[in-house]
C-alpha cells in the first residue's frame, strides 16, 4: 500500500457491530434453521422429510444445533458458507431455498458468542472447524485475517449414513443471549416463530425440538361445505426465464380470532408474514374504496400468498426474513390481486354481521349465514379445491312481520305481585301478557 492510500477497510469490531446490532436472538437462530430446511430440501427434493430432524439445545454456556439434513458440503464450505455476503458467482446452495450463505450463519455466531465450532459431514466429505472471536479480532492484516481455517477435513470419502449431517456450537455466550436463554418467554417465541416459519416442512414431516420439546405446527386450512368455496388464483412472473416466480393466493374464512385474522405470506415455503392487518397488505387501502381497515369483524378472515422460485433472489422478502419488500414490484403487482380476491369475503362477512345484528334486534330469528359458516368444516390448502372467486351463500329475506323489543323498568316488589296474579313464569312473561292484554281488552284486537 503506498503512503498516497487512504485506507477505508472495514475494521472486524465495526462489520460484526453493524452485522447484529438490529437482529433480534430468534431471528438470528432461525437463520440456522432455514439452513437445515435446506438442507433437508436438498437431501429429499420429494418433499417428504420423514426420518429427518432438527435438534435444537440451549443453557447458560452453551447454544446447539445439530441435523441429519445431508452436511455441508467441503467446497461450499471452502468458497461460499463462511463469507461475509453471497459472490455473484456462488451456486444455489438448493432449489427454491430459504438460507442463502450470506450473512445469516455468521452473524448468528457473532450474535450469540465468543466461540463456536462446526462439525459437518455429507456422504462423501467431513469436515471440523472452530473460531475463536477474540483471537480472529486480534489478528494482523487485511483482507487474509478475515479467513477462517479448517481444523481438520476429509474429502472423496465414503461416510455411514448415521452420521451425515451438521452440528453447530456456540460457547462464551455474550451477556445478552446468555439472560434469553434463561427465560421461558425467549424460549416460548423462538418456538412459535419456527413452528410458524417452517409449517410447512413440519407438516411433511421434518422433525424440529427445543431442548427437547418437539414442535407441532398450526395447519393452514379454510373453510370448505357446499356453500362457501375459498377462492384460489395462481400465476407466473419471469415466465421467460430460467427461473420464474409462481404466486399462489388463497382466501377465505376460518375460526373468529382477532389476531389470527389477515394475511399470511410466504417465500420458498418460509413464513415471512403472519396475520397482517396493515396497509402493507391492502387493508385501509383507498379510504374504503378497495378494502377497508381491519376490524374484529373480519377476524375469521385467511389469506395465504406463496411465492416460490428456484432463484430466491427474485422473491420480495427482506434480508433478515422477516417480511416483504414493500416497494418490489412483483409484490405490489400482487398485492393488487389480493386486494380483488378479498372483496367478496370482506362482503360476505360484513352481510353475516348484520344478519347477526338483527338477530339479536329480533327482526330475524336465524342468521342463514352464521349457520353457514358453522357447518362448513376446515380444509388444509394442498388438498384444497377452490374457484377463481370466492362463493358464499346470500343473505336471506326477512319473513314475517317486523319486530321490534319493548324494554322498560318497574319496581321489583310491583313487578313480582303481577308475576303471581298473572301466573307467568318469568319477567319476560310478564312483559309479553301484559301487552297482549292491553292489545285485547283496551285496543280490542286479538
Amino acid at each position: 500500500m503506498s503512503n498516497t492510500t487512504i485506507k477505508a477497510s472495514p475494521t472486524k469490531e465495526f462489520f460484526i457491530h453493524m452485522l447484529t446490532r438490529d437482529v433480534l436472538i430468534t431471528r438470528a437462530i432461525l437463520d440456522l434453521v432455514d439452513n437445515s430446511v435446506d438442507g433437508a430440501r436438498r437431501l429429499k427434493p420429494d418433499d417428504n422429510y420423514s426420518g429427518l430432524r432438527v435438534s435444537i439445545q440451549f443453557s447458560a454456556d452453551e447454544f446447539r444445533i445439530e441435523d441429519n439434513c445431508g452436511g455441508i458440503p467441503v467446497d461450499i464450505a471452502r468458497d461460499y458458507a463462511f463469507r461475509f455476503g453471497r459472490p455473484k458467482n456462488a451456486p444455489n446452495t438448493t432449489a427454491s431455498s430459504v438460507g442463502q450463505f450470506g450473512v445469516g450463519m455468521k452473524r448468528t455466531f457473532f450474535k450469540l458468542g465468543r466461540y463456536f465450532s462446526v462439525r459437518s459431514n455429507t456422504s462423501t466429505s467431513r469436515f471440523e472447524m472452530a473460531v475463536d472471536v477474540d483471537d480472529w479480532l486480534n489478528q494482523p492484516g487485511d483482507t487474509e485475517s478475515w479467513h477462517f481455517e479448517f481444523k481438520s477435513i476429509e474429502e472423496n470419502i465414503e461416510v455411514p449414513a448415521a452420521e451425515v449431517g451438521t452440528r453447530i456450537s456456540v460457547t462464551r455466550l455474550l451477556d445478552e443471549p446468555k439472560s434469553s436463554f434463561s427465560q421461558n418467554s425467549f424460549t416460548r417465541e423462538l418456538q412459535q416463530g419456527i413452528s410458524e416459519g417452517h409449517a410447512l416442512v413440519l407438516a411433511k414431516g421434518l422433525e424440529i425440538s427445543l431442548n427437547g420439546l418437539h414442535l407441532s405446527h398450526h395447519p393452514l386450512d379454510l373453510l370448505r361445505s357446499s356453500e362457501i368455496i375459498p377462492a384460489y388464483v395462481e400465476r407466473t412472473f419471469y415466465e421467460n426465464d430460467a427461473h420464474p416466480v409462481k404466486t399462489r393466493i388463497y382466501v377465505g374464512v376460518s375460526q373468529r380470532e382477532k389476531d389470527d385474522g389477515g394475511w399470511y405470506i410466504f417465500c420458498n415455503g418460509r413464513m415471512v408474514v403472519r396475520a397482517d392487518q396493515s396497509v402493507l397488505t391492502g387493508w385501509g387501502e383507498g379510504e374504503g374504496t378497495t378494502m377497508p381497515k381491519y376490524h374484529p369483524d373480519f377476524a375469521f378472515f385467511r389469506g395465504y400468498v406463496f411465492f416460490d422460485c428456484e432463484d430466491a433472489a427474485k422473491l420480495p422478502w427482506t434480508t433478515t426474513k422477516t417480511g416483504v419488500d414493500a416497494d418490489s414490484w412483483l409484490f405490489r403487482a400482487v398485492r393488487e390481486e389480493m386486494i380483488q380476491i378479498a372483496k367478496p369475503v370482506l362482503k360476505f362477512l360484513r352481510e353475516m354481521t348484520n344478519e347477526r345484528a338483527e338477530v339479536a334486534a329480533g327482526d330475524r330469528t336465524v342468521s342463514t349465514l352464521e349457520k353457514a359458516w358453522k357447518t362448513a368444516t376446515p380444509s388444509q390448502l394442498p388438498s384444497l379445491a377452490a374457484t377463481a372467486t370466492f362463493v358464499a351463500p346470500r343473505p336471506s329475506q326477512i319473513t314475517g312481520p317486523r319486530m321490534q323489543k319493548i324494554q322498560y323498568s318497574k319496581p321489583a316488589d310491583e313487578v313480582e305481585e303481577v308475576k303471581v296474579a298473572l301466573g307467568a313464569r318469568s319477567f319476560t312473561d310478564v312483559g309479553l301478557r301484559t301487552f297482549e292484554y292491553y292489545r285485547e281488552y283496551e285496543l280490542g284486537k286479538e
